[in-house]
C-alpha cells in the first residue's frame, strides 16, 4: 500500500504542476497555467502545503533587510573597469603595431645554402624610411584618438549619470491611458497584499518622460513614502530622479529623507538632493548627520552633504 506522500511522489498532475508552483506564488505565472495550478490544487492537499511553504518562503525574503555595500564600493569598481580598459586597449594597439610592422617589414626567406633569399627581391624590398615614419605616425594618432574618445565618453557619462540638468525642452507625453492606469496600479498595490516583485514592476514600467502633472509621479512619491520593501522604495527613488523636470520631485525628495530608515535608501537620496543642489534639504542632512540611530556611513554621507550644499 502506498502512503499519500507516494502518490503524491508519483502523481503526474503533481509533477506536471511543482514546478510552476514557485511562479504561482509569486504571481507571475501566465494567466492559462495559473488556471490549470489552481484547479490541481484544489484537490490536492500535498500540493497546497508546499504552495504555503513557498509563500512563507518570499514574504521572509521580502522582509530581509538590505545589505548596505561599502561606500567606496563604486569608486573602486570604475577605477578597476578603467584600468582594465586601458590595459586592453594598449595590448591591442600594440598588437597592431607590431602586425603592421611586420608587413612593413617582410623577413625574406633563407635557403639551405648561400643565404639567399628564396623571395623575388622585389617583394623583400622594405620600404622607405619615410613610408615607415608616416604609419608609425599614423599608428601613434589612432592610439591618442582613442584614449581621447575613453576619457571624454567617461567623464560624460558621469555628467549625465548626476549633474546633468533636467530637461529644458518640451517633454513627450506618455499617453495618457496607459500612465493613468499605471498610477491607479501602483496605488492599488500599495492598499491591497502585493508581492514585493509585482511592486518593483509597476514601478520599473514608468517611462523616463512624463507630461507635466502626470498622476504616475505622485504614485511613485507615495511609493516612496510608504511601501514596506526598501528595495521598491530604492527603484522609487531612481524612478524619480529620472522625471527630477516634474517641480514636484525636489520638494518630494526633500521630504522623503526622514522617512527613510534603510542605508541604501538614505544615501542614494542624499546623493541625489546634492545633485539637484536641493538647499532645502540642509535641515535634514545636519539632523541625519548628529542623529544616533543612524549608520556612520549614513552620518558621514550626511555631513558630505552639507559641506556641498553650503
Amino acid at each position: 500500500m502506498t502512503t499519500p506522500a507516494e502518490n503524491h511522489s508519483f502523481n503526474p498532475d503533481c509533477a506536471a504542476s511543482q514546478p510552476c508552483l514557485a511562479e504561482y506564488a509569486d504571481g507571475t505565472l501566465l494567466p492559462a497555467e495559473a488556471a490549470r495550478v489552481a484547479a490541481h490544487l484544489a484537490a490536492c492537499p500535498a500540493c497546497q502545503a508546499e504552495l504555503t511553504q513557498l509563500r512563507t518562503l518570499l514574504h521572509g525574503l521580502d522582509a530581509l533587510p538590505a545589505e548596505v555595500p561599502p561606500l567606496a564600493l563604486r569608486e573602486n569598481f570604475l577605477a578597476m573597469l578603467a584600468r582594465e580598459k586601458a590595459a586592453l586597449a594598449a595590448n591591442g594597439q600594440l598588437n597592431g603595431l607590431a602586425a603592421d610592422a611586420a608587413r612593413s617589414f617582410p623577413t625574406p626567406l633563407r635557403g639551405a645554402k648561400g643565404g639567399q633569399p628564396l623571395v623575388p627581391a622585389e617583394t623583400a624590398a622594405p620600404e622607405t624610411a619615410a613610408d615607415t615614419s608616416r604609419q608609425l605616425t599614423q599608428q601613434w594618432l589612432r592610439i591618442a584618438a582613442s584614449v581621447g574618445l575613453v576619457a571624454v565618453g567617461a567623464a560624460l557619462g558621469l555628467l549625465l549619470r548626476w549633474n546633468g540638468p533636467p530637461a529644458t525642452a518640451p517633454l513627450a507625453a506618455a499617453p495618457a491611458p496607459a500612465t493613468a492606469q499605471l498610477a491607479s496600479q501602483l496605488t492599488a498595490a500599495a492598499i491591497r497584499p502585493a508581492t514585493a516583485t509585482d511592486r518593483l514592476r509597476l514601478v520599473n514600467e514608468v517611462p523616463a518622460q512624463l507630461a507635466p502633472g502626470d498622476p504616475a509621479v505622485q504614485a511613485l512619491i507615495h511609493t516612496l513614502d510608504a511601501d514596506p520593501n526598501p528595495n521598491v522604495r530604492l527603484a522609487a527613488c531612481e524612478a524619480l530622479f529620472r522625471l527630477r523636470a516634474d517641480p514636484r520631485v525636489g520638494p518630494a525628495l526633500v521630504e522623503a529623507l526622514p522617512l527613510q530608515t534603510d542605508p541604501n535608501v538614505q544615501i542614494t537620496l542624499i546623493e541625489m538632493l546634492v545633485a539637484l543642489r536641493e538647499k532645502r534639504a540642509l535641515p535634514q542632512l545636519e539632523q541625519l548627520s548628529q542623529q544616533p540611530g543612524a549608520l556612520p556611513a549614513v552620518r558621514q554621507q550626511a555631513a558630505n552633504g552639507v559641506g556641498q550644499l553650503i
